[in-house]
């Protein structure tokens, strides 16, 4: 395979005498919390809004009530998951340094969505949530700026799966030039695909559970509209999840997908599915109506965690096997590297060794191996004059000598010359020798 990726010497990771599977593992835990916010702040938005609007064309307040409730819950978790999406991505930028910097310069300037779209869908949600009894009055303005805050959100996933797709494909390298060629692939609309679906599916969960709570302290209304709400969410995006799921491992390159499946990361996607397979099945049963206790909701959100971190290790282990060969190579090229500049050393030190001793006592020598003639000539001017019009200018031998040793600057109107490393013995010779060439027509 010709691979085309900058084979630098591997900077020395930080471990702290730590393995790195430590961080490896931590680098999984850290991401299945950013992610579980980042789910919830991806469905209750879209749910604020579009229970928000269903309470105007209902007519029913208690709607508007649910939809402002799940403000706190969008909230929360878009500030929580930028808190916690720093840990794992200095994990993975430490860990895989050259790679995960080539793509993020191999999707710039797009990758800088991340940072004003953020912003963007932040202020907007904000504004969304605190205006909502100011603008009670203009809900059509109040849930525009919902719907832009959701679909601002809505395109941050697009720009940093593409981008995390990339940086574990390093064979793409050379053919991806921008982030359309990346961001169209089977990879990325399936990651993408189980992304949503799980967002909806974790939303789902998390509203029965909310709802079943808010029923037992006694807001009956609400909660029964939470847990009807959330058992649809739920029955419509757990199937689809359970198919997408086992597909996920086949839609890398035929280079990752056969790797893995001589590893035991191979089976957690099927895995990931039975257990979403018995949570569908569980609320299909026992969730008939509205009367659903917070530890059996607890139980459904319990397989959807489990679920969620395994497929959190499934990309675990794509990156063990995307790096393996890119890291072999790049293993061989630095040793190769090093061979070479130690060979170069070798032969750089030998030469030195059988270079003839040069006569220092020849003033032409002298000023050569000092570096003299780099600025200076006999009888042309270089960057400072002529050592024939030194000469000429008439100056005595303790000027010169001391010009050499201590630097001059504003004289001849040219560029400064700084203090010469010479002894007092190799001045006076130099000027000896400069001096007599007044007399050399």
């Amino acid at each position: 395979m010709n691979w085309k990726l900058p084979f630098d010497i591997p900077l020395i990771t930080p471990t702290l005498g730590l393995p790195l599977e430590f961080f490896s593992i931590l680098g999984i835990i850290v991401f299945v919390v950013h992610i579980c916010f980042i789910y919830m702040l991806i469905g209750a938005s879209t749910a604020s809004v579009i229970y928000n609007i269903m309470g105007v064309f209902k007519k029913d307040s208690n709607y508007d009530k649910f939809a402002y409730r799940m403000t706190n819950y969008t909230t929360v978790s878009e500030n929580m998951g930028a808190l916690w999406g720093v840990a794992p991505l200095l994990v993975i930028s430490v860990l895989f340094t050259g790679f995960f910097y080539t793509a993020i310069l191999k999707v710039s300037p797009h990758i800088l969505h991340i940072i004003y779209g953020n912003i963007i869908a932040f202020l907007l949600s904000y504004a969304y949530k605190f205006s909502w009894h100011a603008l009670e009055n203009h809900k059509g303005f109040h849930i525009t700026i919902g719907i832009s805050a959701v679909l601002a959100f809505f395109t941050l996933p697009f720009v940093f799966m593409s981008m995390t797709n990339l940086y574990m494909q390093p064979e793409l390298f050379a053919s991806i030039n921008n982030i359309w060629d990346i961001m169209f692939t089977p990879v990325t609309g399936f990651r993408l695909l189980n992304f949503f679906l799980t967002a909806f599916m974790a939303t789902g969960v998390v509203m029965i559970f909310i709802g079943a709570r808010w029923v037992k302290r006694g807001d009956t209304e609400i909660g029964k509209i939470a847990i009807s709400q959330g058992k649809k969410w739920f029955l419509l995006a757990t199937p689809l999840n359970i198919v997408v799921l086992p597909l996920l491992p086949f839609v890398f390159t035929a280079r990752i997908s056969e790797a893995l499946m001589h590893t035991g990361f191979i089976y957690l996607p099927f895995i990931s599915s039975i257990l979403l397979i018995i949570a569908f099945l569980f609320v299909l049963s026992k969730f008939k109506d509205e009367v659903v206790t917070p530890q059996s909701a607890f139980r459904v959100i319990a397989l959807v965690l489990l679920s969620i971190f395994l497929m959190a290790t499934t990309r675990e282990g794509v990156r063990v096997v995307s790096f393996a060969e890119p890291l072999a190579l790049q293993a061989e090229a630095t040793s190769e590297f090093m061979n070479a500049s130690i060979a170069e050393y070798k032969k750089h030190k030998e030469e030195l060794a059988n270079k003839p001793v040069l006569d220092l006592n020849d003033p032409a020598t002298l000023a050569e191996s000092k570096g003299c003639l780099s600025c200076h000539s006999i009888d042309v001017k270089l960057v400072g004059p002529s050592y024939k019009e030194v000469a000429l200018k008439g100056s005595d031998e303790a000027t010169l000598i001391k010009s050499i040793m201590n630097g001059i600057q504003n004289k001849y109107d040219v560029i400064p010359m700084p203090a010469q490393d010479v002894s007092p013995d190799e001045a006076k010779k130099l000027v000896s020798w400069i001096l007599q060439m007044k007399e050399v027509k």
